[in-house]
């Protein structure tokens, strides 16, 4: 048995990882695998041995949630300084607040209703598409880093079937920009494209940052964009002290602007790289783990990750003669369910929001609880509440309520938001919240005890003891809209 307590409890290949001297690394970690646990550990054993210090260590993640797990994590690992594990756009925002402040400028202030600005400029241009798919075109480009001139056949190559009419996008793009502007505000891509520049022309604050942030560790790495890998290359500045964990087998955010190629490609990217790979599942039964691997072989991916887990039942398919007869069927299936499981340890997947609301009324008809508002804990709910105070004194007198209220969680919101106020600072109180780290001691929960009605892509990271998975048919699975092999491909692994 391993001596050193960071090693406790790892398995031969997570230990390898751990202890490595290779730089850079890439950790190629299949689902279950333990690989957030590797990721802190590592963290962990290197401050430990020396060879990094943690007021030095930035891990990139890509949710507040998830940089909130990390940080849980080395907390509990026993590391003396605190380590800073935060999204892309919250360090982003982070370094250009300080920058801005040391030069005595205004701190970027982010907006707190971008739809509200989309649907202005959509009205402005006389464009009838909805501003929810608007910015989905635009977050797209932005992610893939394709200027405007370039929007329409960048989409056509992609075989992306954009909402705004390709020709437009551009007078779109100019209109949206002019609004934040004339706003004095900049939404999250902003954020890193301000970050990237002043990282390529200002090569003393550059500098600066890669003397902080001298070991990098990135978890969800097949997640990243190539914006995010040209500001993590930015902070990087051609060291060698990188580690990138994550999954190729898992990535499932194209549709958005990620590119899986930093990770599936990695020797491409860092030439020197050593790549490890964790392949015991901890999570899946042996008959779950090969209905998966199943999926990708048959769309000519390869899956050799192994369930270390004992068997379990056999995975059951149903076939139904519409959807409203399957959810009532799924519905009758879980109440069955919960007679042996409590409802919070039961997920029904589904692969669009739309199959959701059948399955929702459903459920309603059958007097089944379910939770609609994944990702929505009861921290999230507050905050959303205090961001919908729009100004100073809207925000004040939210404070002045919250602060007497019996839920916990609302008095420790109100009092940040005090801080806030009381502070002087300029910006919103979202940028505040997001400048800091005031409530990544708080445990996720999630309110009840009501069964998850999810879609495929938000269920990543998530685990239950009883899935039900909905509409596994052509036209859902894989959509309708997957047209190219790069698509199809995902879809696959999205299943």
């Amino acid at each position: 048995m391993p001596s050193d307590p960071v090693l406790v409890g790892l398995d031969a290949e997570q230990r390898e990882a751990v202890v490595s001297t290779a730089a850079p690394l890439a950790v190629v970690a299949a689902a279950g695998s333990g690989k957030t646990t590797v990721l802190t550990r590592r963290i962990a054993y290197r401050v430990a041995h020396n060879t990094a210090q943690a007021r030095h260590v930035l891990a990139l993640t890509f949710t507040r949630d998830a940089a909130a797990e990390l940080k849980r994590r080395l907390r509990r690992l026993d590391i003396r300084e605190p380590v800073e594990a935060a999204t892309f756009h919250g360090i982003a925002l982070r370094l250009l607040r300080d920058r801005a402040l040391a030069a005595h400028q205004s701190v970027p202030q982010v907006a707190n209703d971008r739809v509200r600005l989309a649907r202005e400029v959509l009205t402005e241009l006389k464009l009838s598409t909805e501003p929810f798919a608007a910015l989905a075109d635009l977050d797209w480009a932005r992610a893939r880093m394709v200027e405007p001139d370039r929007y329409e056949g960048a989409s056509r190559s992609a075989r992306r079937r954009s909402a705004l009419p390709a020709a437009r996008y551009g007078a779109f793009f100019d209109a949206y920009e002019r609004l934040k502007r004339r706003r004095g505000v900049v939404d999250f891509d902003d954020l890193l494209t301000q970050t990237l520049s002043a990282l390529r022309t200002d090569a003393a604050w550059a500098e600066g940052v890669r003397w902080r942030y001298r070991h990098l560790f990135v978890d969800e790495a097949q997640d990243l964009n190539p914006l995010q890998h040209a500001v993590l290359e930015g902070v990087r500045g051609g060291r060698l002290d990188i580690c990138l964990v994550g999954d190729p087998r898992q990535a499932i955010y194209g549709w958005n602007g990620a590119d899986p190629s930093t990770l599936a490609e990695v020797e491409v990217h860092y030439p020197r790289v050593t790549v490890l790979s964790l392949t015991s599942n901890y999570r899946c039964s042996p008959q779950v783990l090969r209905a998966g691997a199943a999926a990708l072989e048959a769309s000519g991916q390869h899956d050799s990750s192994h369930s270390q887990l004992p068997g379990g039942p056999a995975v059951q398919v149903q076939l139904h003669s519409d959807e409203r007869a399957e959810a009532h069927a799924v519905a009758r299936h879980v109440r069955a369910l919960m007679h042996l499981r409590r409802g919070r340890e039961l997920a029904v997947l589904a692969r669009t929001n739309e199959q959701l609301t059948v399955l929702q009324n459903a459920f309603d008809e059958h007097g089944i609880e379910t939770e609609r508002s994944i990702g929505k804990s009861p921290l999230e709910t507050v905050l959303r509440t205090a961001y919908r105070c729009i100004s100073r004194e809207l925000l004040a007198a939210w404070v002045d309520k919250a602060l007497i209220d019996d839920d916990e969680i609302t008095r420790r919101v109100a009092g940040e938001a005090d801080r806030f106020l009381s502070s002087g600072e300029p910006g919103t109180f979202r940028a505040w919240v997001e400048a800091r780290t005031a409530f990544d001691d708080l445990e996720p929960t999630h309110d009840g005890d009501a069964v998850a009605l999810i879609t495929f892509h938000a269920a990543k990271g998530r685990e239950w003891h009883g899935v039900v998975i909905t509409g596994a048919e052509e036209g859902l699975v894989p959509h309708g809209s997957a047209t190219s092999a790069t698509q199809l491909a995902e879809e696959a692994r999205l299943f």
